[in-house]
């Protein structure tokens, strides 16, 4: 095991990820993805940093995370060339309450009116726990929290038009992370989709968690969500950050091999999960 990539602090950590995002804050259009289709009814919005995802239903679009505060034009861009019109997100749904995932939240209300969707879990932290959204991480001093119109429960369905989402809570990099499940059709096949909401470890470092006021079982309680996922059937692995699933890497192949698409893969859900199992075990394993 190679237990030396987890030797440095969680300061560390943090204070080389500030450094490296600095041009990101202050160049934002710089790491704009022009979006593409995945797969069936999913398009990727997200820019090169974080993701989002969005479906067209057929009867409105619904949009995963909105990214950082400062970024949202990005956004709006990617829906409108994607050949949609945000104002016809009907939902905007956030996988965790981290502020680099909710930033445009409000900015997206605002402007199309959607109802904003978290967790009931992401809602209380938001509520009762607003330092663990990490807004004092980010360098905007206009990012915000939040007031959501829908709190989604662990094994909640929701549906609009022809996709029916299966939300299952899966706590461990936040208190209220959540993944979701659903169906897309093309070419007459059905593929299964899958988004595991919250993969970092840099919020489970053992002094992170203390600091936090977190109980260390949230270590533990990130192994089980992991568990409680696995058997879900997968075709096709959305990710939280682009690295996750290596989704600039996919669309550079489907650029370079037209036709073919290499977010299609059945065996790839377990693999993510037995890895990053694994990874964390290893995390633990190095006294972090």
């Amino acid at each position: 095991m190679d237990l030396e990539k987890y030797k440095k602090s969680y300061q560390e950590i943090e204070a080389f990820q500030q450094t490296k995002n600095l041009d990101y804050y202050a160049h934002p259009a710089r790491y704009y993805v022009k979006p593409f289709k995945i797969v069936g009814n999913v398009y990727y919005i997200g820019d090169s940093k974080v993701c989002s995802h969005l479906i067209d239903t057929g009867d409105g679009l619904i949009m995963f995370d909105s990214g950082f505060q400062h970024s949202v034009h990005l956004l709006v861009q990617a829906v409108w060339e994607a050949g949609f019109n945000p104002a016809d997100i009907k939902y905007l749904i956030h996988s965790h309450e981290h502020f680099d995932h909710i930033g445009a939240a409000d900015e997206f209300r605002d402007l199309y009116g959607c109802k904003l969707v978290i967790s009931r879990a992401g809602a209380d932290v938001m509520r009762e726990r607003p330092e663990l959204v990490y807004l004092k991480a980010c360098p905007n001093p206009y990012a915000t929290l939040f007031t959501p119109d829908l709190e989604l429960e662990d094994g909640q369905v929701l549906t609009l038009g022809n996709t029916s989402i299966r939300c299952v809570l899966t706590p461990g990099h936040s208190p209220g992370v959540m993944s979701f499940f659903f169906d897309t059709c093309e070419d007459g096949r059905t593929y299964h989709v899958g988004y595991f909401g919250g993969a970092g470890f840099n919020t489970l470092y053992r002094e992170k968690l203390l600091a936090d006021k977190l109980p260390l079982t949230m270590r533990e309680t990130f192994l089980e969500s992991l568990q409680k996922v696995r058997e879900y059937p997968v075709d096709v692995v959305l990710g939280n950050h682009p690295r996750q699933n290596e989704t600039l890497a996919k669309r550079e192949q489907m650029l370079r091999q037209p036709g073919t698409n290499p977010f299609v893969d059945p065996g790839e859900w377990k693999r993510f999960v037995d890895e990053l199992t694994g990874q964390f075990k290893e995390f633990m394993e190095a006294g972090n």
